[in-house]
Parts: structure tokens; sequence; C-alpha cells
């Protein structure tokens, strides 16, 4: 879909942006003692299913060769990466792959014949069960990493909002659990099963994902992304998959569209009202703009602010595509003292798909300040997802360009702190609701 004119390149930097100012620190400098926060990002995800260590700084020969452009067997992500991209937090999303997915594209299936193991940690267990694995998982690859006495910088699990400004203070890497997809949620609570209920089946399904729900509350997720691939119990998605991924794995072709019609389901309504009353915040991306407009609504009427957020999305006014945010939704994350973490990733943030990343990150950036405000704006990467990077920012080492090229456009340091983290942690620090 065509972009508007006034977002080409020509007209970059709207005039509402104050770009012509005088930067007091170096890049290098304020990309130090900013406190950067990825709010989106999948490490565990791959350690699974590639079998690494998330202690490694290693890159085998294909992820190598497949640095610009889309593999998905990349490992853009490894503690050596953060330390050396000086990331402070990240926001590691545990996302477990939907059955369906598996079933419509055949080189998934194909892949998951080879690696069993993978298959028996991911694939057999309940979603809930395999969910906890990849959370446990990500746990573990934290001790062994602390475990080496050659690495001086730590990393620490921040599983409440005391433990994340204790690391921030300590100068730790801090990880957050977080969960994409509220898929997520089905399977049984430990120590009974639906049957023990005698409830209808539809109150059966909505107690048992309340209570897992809730489990991974009181685990340290703070936040759950509602929809993702494919419909749930709780929410509908945009598509099925990114639009514009590679061809070869025809992801287009396996299901087609999504009812745009569709939004919140009455037990998603039910899970969202539990997250608000809980303190997990809500996250809006991969959802229908109708099952958006819900979570808008029950959030007013709940009087909480900062509970609603969107981890990795862009601009519809940028680029036209159903699953980014409009300038409404913007204005409506902003004035609910949300935030919005501008996604890494080349088919969200323009319809050339150039690669040009850096410059497309700009004009998302400039855009939703525009609209919203800088208190609105913050970096959600999809860092190891089965996504397609920027040509500039390949991996986690590489943030550093991000900070070098805002400043080298004009933002205040004030403005690129607010970007980088300061949004995000605000965030975190007034709306988690695990203290």
């Amino acid at each position: 879909m065509s972009v508007k004119k006034q977002n080409n390149k020509n007209n970059s930097h709207p005039p509402e942006v104050n770009l012509h100012v005088v930067v007091n620190m170096n890049w290098r400098e304020l990309h130090n003692t900013s406190t950067f926060v990825d709010l989106h990002t999948h490490p565990a995800l791959k350690s699974i299913i590639l079998d690494i260590s998330l202690s490694s700084s290693k890159r085998d020969l294909l992820s190598r060769m497949f640095d610009k452009g889309f593999w998905p067997l990349s490992n853009r992500v490894t503690f050596p990466k953060i330390d050396k991209g000086g990331v402070n937090v990240i926001l590691s999303t545990a996302y477990i792959l939907e059955q369906q997915w598996i079933k419509d594209i055949s080189l998934i299936r194909y892949l998951f014949k080879i690696f069993r193991g993978v298959r028996r940690k991911l694939v057999d267990p309940s979603y809930f069960d395999a969910t906890i694995y990849m959370l446990d998982e990500m746990e573990h690859q934290i001790i062994s990493y602390n475990d080496n006495p050659k690495h001086t910088r730590k990393v620490r699990l921040a599983d409440s909002v005391t433990e994340l400004n204790n690391g921030i203070e300590a100068g730790d890497i801090c990880v957050v659990h977080s969960v994409e997809g509220a898929h997520s949620l089905n399977g049984t609570p430990e120590g009974k099963t639906l049957e023990d209920t005698n409830l209808p089946p539809e109150e059966e399904i909505k107690e048992a994902l309340l209570h897992n729900l809730e489990h991974l509350f009181n685990r340290g997720v703070a936040y759950l992304t509602l929809a993702h691939f494919y419909p749930n119990h709780v929410a509908y998605p945009v598509f099925p998959y990114p639009e514009y991924s590679s061809k070869m794995l025809d992801w287009r072709k396996a299901t087609g569209n999504w009812d745009m019609n569709k939004g919140l389901t009455p037990i998603g309504e039910a899970v969202v009202e539990k997250m608000l009353d809980l303190g997990m915040l809500v996250d809006l991306t991969h959802c229908t703009p109708k099952a958006r407009s819900r979570v808008m609504e029950i959030a007013k009427h709940h009087r909480k602010r900062g509970c609603i957020m969107a981890s990795h999305m862009a601009s519809f006014e940028i680029q036209r595509d159903p699953i980014n945010l409009s300038d409404k939704e913007i204005k409506w994350i902003a004035n609910g003292g949300g935030v919005i973490g501008v996604i890494l990733m080349s088919y969200y943030l323009s319809s050339s798909n150039s690669g040009l990343g850096l410059k497309h990150i700009e004009n998302n950036i400039n855009h939703m300040i525009n609209v919203g405000g800088i208190d609105v704006v913050g970096i959600g990467s999809d860092l190891d997802g089965f996504t397609d990077p920027p040509d500039e920012i390949v991996d986690m080492s590489e943030m550093p360009r991000l900070t070098s090229y805002l400043s080298a456009v004009g933002y205040t340091d004030k403005q690129i702190q607010s970007i980088l983290g300061g949004n995000a942690l605000r965030v975190l620090r007034e709306s988690w609701g695990k203290q």
C-alpha cells in the first residue's frame, strides 16, 4: 500500500519536531549514560530452537551469511551482544508457536520432524506448559552466564519493579519476562483437571485462563500480548503472518486474511479486566483494530494510567498496514500514559522495505512525537523473532547506531534518553503491579 506524501523522505522532519538544537553530549557518551530498554525481543526462543548458549557471542556461518535479510534461524540476541550494545533492560518475550502455524507451513512441519527435541519441549506440551518451560530456560541461561567469572557485568532476572530498580542501580543487564499471544494461557491449572470444576465449557476455559494468567503475573511476567498469528480464546489477530516476509515460506497463502470485524471475545474481556486488576500491562500488538478499540474502552472505565502499551509496532500513516497504529490509537495510548515500542523491522516501518531501517525508524518516531508527544515513544526491536531487521542493526550489539543516528539528525539528549528507555521505564515503574 502507498504511503501518504507527507511522510515521504522529502518531509522526513515534520515541522512540529524541533530538530535544530545544540546537542550537549557526543553520541557515545549519551548512549552509555542512557538506560536503554528493549520492550520486545526473543532470546529464549532461539536458544531453545537452535540449542545455543546465550553466553556466546559467536554466530554460525548461515547467520552471518543472512545478516541482511530474513533468516529464521538467526541468533541476534545474546548476553555478550546485549552488553556490547549498551542495552540495560530487555523484555524477554516467551512465544510458543501456534499449532496451526505448524500445520499450515510445510517447511515448519519438516523442521520439527528433524528437531524432535525441540518438538518435545515446545510443541507436544500444552501451550501453558511450553510457556513455563521457556521462562525456565531464560532463567537457566541467566544462571549459566553469571556462573562464568570472566563476565564482569552480571545479568539479573527483574521479576518485580524493585528488582528492576536494583538491577539498573547496580549496572546489571536486567531481564524482564513477557509473553506473546494469549494462546499461551491454554492449559490445565496445576493440580486439577478441567473436569473437576463442574462448570459449563466456556466457564471452564475462562477459569483456566484466568488462573494461568495470575500464575504468570506472580512469576514476574510484566505484559501479555493478547494476539499473535491465529485467533485464540481472547482476541483476534490482524493477519496470520507479516505481509512482507519471505515468499519462500508462503506466509500469506497459508490461511489468508482474518476477519477484521472481530475483536475481543467475552473471555478476552474477562482476561483484560483481570490484567488491569493485577497490574499486568496489556499489549495491543497483533490485535485487530476492533480488539484494540475494545481494550481501550475497558481501560478507560478502569481508570488506570499507563496500563496499555504496544510493545513492537509502527505508524499506520507511514506504513498503511492495519497491524500498525492509527493516529487516534497513538493519541489514546499517549493520553493514557502508555508507551509504544517502535519495531526495528523494515516491513512494518515502510512500504518501500528498502532495508534502510534507521531512516524509516526516524520517520515513525517523528510521526509518533508529532501525534502523541515525546513521552509515548520507546523501542521494541523484535530481534530474534522470525523477522527481517534493518540493514544497520542486524543484532543487539549494533544498538549504538540508533543513538548515533538520532543524535546526528538533531534530537536533543533528553529526547533520545526518553526514546531509548526513559518512557518504557516510567511505564514499568508506575504501572506494573509486581512491585
